[in-house]
């Protein structure tokens, strides 16, 4: 991830919003009734960092994918409708192939 990139286009969007300058942002994304938050926080050094992508599948598309994805990563949460996936970056790049099958 370039950081220099990252951090340019988060100031950019926060100028047009008239907003100040977040410590968190994130990208949300959905793919009919499957959703993907990719967030960032600034680490001690000011820098972007802490990438964290939730993925949030509804539970009759769920089972095939929990157990595809189930050895990479034990962040997994539900609740009556859908399951919720937090995955790291490396944990994203594993899994991603995975994701496309069920999209």
């Amino acid at each position: 991830m370039n950081k220099d990139i990252i951090s340019k286009a988060i100031k950019e969007i926060t100028k047009e919003l008239e907003l100040s300058e977040p410590s968190g942002f994130m990208l949300s994304y959905d793919f009919n009734d499957i959703w993907i938050d990719i967030s960032l926080e600034k680490n001690e050094y000011g820098e972007w960092d802490n990438k964290i992508y939730t993925i949030s599948i509804s539970k009759q598309k769920a089972k095939n994918f929990i157990d595809s994805i189930s050895e990479i990563t034990q962040e997994i949460y539900e609740d009556n409708e859908r399951v919720y996936v937090q995955l790291t970056e490396e944990e994203w790049h594993s899994v991603q192939d995975v994701l496309l099958d069920i999209i």
